[in-house]
């Protein structure tokens, strides 16, 4: 019966007097919509673009990359629907005319569909399912179909699964994830582009935007399936039961990820020291489980998260980069001290890292049995840029210039006694 009244419509449509109407207009539609996408290409939107988008990166790089391949489908679609409202004025066969409007609007959906998510697959699975749902729909009967396949069901306790609601939620799941996919990429790709938006924020946001997705995701597979929703309640205690039992380490280091966060103790870019200095190094990625730090020597640690909260860390970076570096070393007895104390502030001061507040200092800190010993403090302003280099630096410029004053740095003395029997 369906196949009888696909072929009349195509015969009605085809012996039909306006269907030479149909295809001289469709032919101007498109005529139209290849003059406005030429003028359009080339001379508006170069226009926009180098002066009104110049400074806006991002919406420039939008319109480059979704606008203008959609461009020529774009106007098609507009210029197919107005043709088609002025065509209705005055012709009542108009099958042709909408067939077309519809093709057109897949392609161009489709076609953005495979830009957006930069997979072919995806747009191909769409095709094949959105193509045989428009034929239907071009013959008048896709109505029919849905109830037939809604006929053929079957029941798990209180929940009917139908062919119908297979095929749709499948199509709805591959919208929801593509879309999902979509708005993850994008507000994830803005957020860190941003230099307004500090490190730890943007990881909040991030963690924030995935939590919503997820939940709506979820919440949207359980409606497709006419799940009710108050079957969560027993999820949740489930969950929560789980948590109680097994899983006190990943939760404890997940919320500690999340204190971390909003605390703002560490950031990323954040130099810390833990373990009583034997870990040490810069803060490159917070995970829901984790803290990725990597040492001066290149090693990556992942550090669970609840180290940062239940043992004491030390932040050379929390408020400020400045760090204070220690010389410690021992001049001969008999030397001047004023002028080993004057030698040792000179050569920090003179070190073009050294600040000039806070002062450098030098004290005498202790008359050894060899030697007497001198502590140096200097501040340097950036921490990050390390501190061996200037103190390396400083206790060379101290050894030149002690040697050129005579000073010597002692080396402990013992005598050896040799007791011949």
């Amino acid at each position: 019966m369906n196949l009888d009244k696909i072929f009349d419509t195509i015969e009605r449509t085809l012996i039909s007097p306006s269907l030479y109407w149909q295809s001289l207009s469709l032919i101007f539609c498109f005529i139209f919509s290849y003059l406005a996408y030429g003028l359009s290409r080339k001379f508006i939107f170069p226009h926009i673009i180098s002066t009104t988008l110049k400074r806006n990166v991002e919406l420039n790089r939008m319109v480059t990359r979704y606008v203008l391949p959609l461009l020529y489908p774009i106007f098609a679609v507009l210029f197919l629907a107005l043709g088609l409202s002025i065509y209705s004025e005055f012709f009542h066969e108009k099958i042709l005319f909408a067939t077309t409007l519809k093709l057109t609007g897949l392609f161009l959906f489709l076609r953005f569909l495979r830009i957006s998510s930069n997979s072919h697959v995806t747009a191909n699975i769409a095709g094949l399912i959105l193509m045989p749902a428009l034929i239907l729909d071009i013959f008048d009967i896709l109505n029919p179909t849905i109830f037939y396949l809604d006929d053929l069901a079957f029941k798990i306790g209180k929940i009917r699964i139908s062919a119908y609601l297979i095929i749709k939620a499948f199509i709805i799941l591959l919208l929801v994830f593509w879309l999902s996919g979509l708005i993850r990429k994008k507000s994830k790709s803005y957020i860190d582009s941003s230099k307004s938006i500090k490190s730890s924020t943007k990881g909040i946001i991030s963690k924030l935007i995935d939590i919503l997705i997820y939940a709506t995701i979820a919440t949207i597979i359980l409606k497709t399936f006419g799940v009710d929703m108050t079957t969560l309640a027993v999820v949740g205690g489930a969950i929560g039961v789980g948590i109680g039992l097994g899983l006190q380490k990943i939760a404890s280091n997940f919320i500690s990820g999340i204190i971390l966060l909003f605390e703002k103790s560490v950031e990323i870019g954040d130099i810390v020291e833990l373990d009583g200095g034997k870990i040490y190094g810069t803060i490159k990625h917070f995970g829901g489980r984790y803290t990725l730090l990597e040492e001066m020597d290149g090693k990556e640690i992942m550090i669970p998260n609840e180290e940062f909260i239940i043992n004491k860390v030390t932040n050379w970076t929390y408020s400020n980069n400045r760090a204070r570096i220690e010389i410690n070393l021992g001049v001969a007895q008999g030397s001047d001290l004023e002028k080993v104390r004057e030698i040792m502030l000179n050569c920090a001061q003179e070190n073009p890292r050294c600040l000039n507040y806070p002062e450098a200092e030098c004290y005498v800190t202790q008359f050894g049995e060899y030697d007497i010993k001198f502590t140096l403090y200097f501040w340097i302003s950036d921490i990050v840029e390390g501190r061996m280099k200037p103190k390396g630096e400083v206790l060379m410029s101290i050894w030149k210039k002690f040697a050129e004053n005579n000073i010597e740095i002692p080396m402990p003395q013992r005598e050896v006694m040799v007791i011949k029997n």
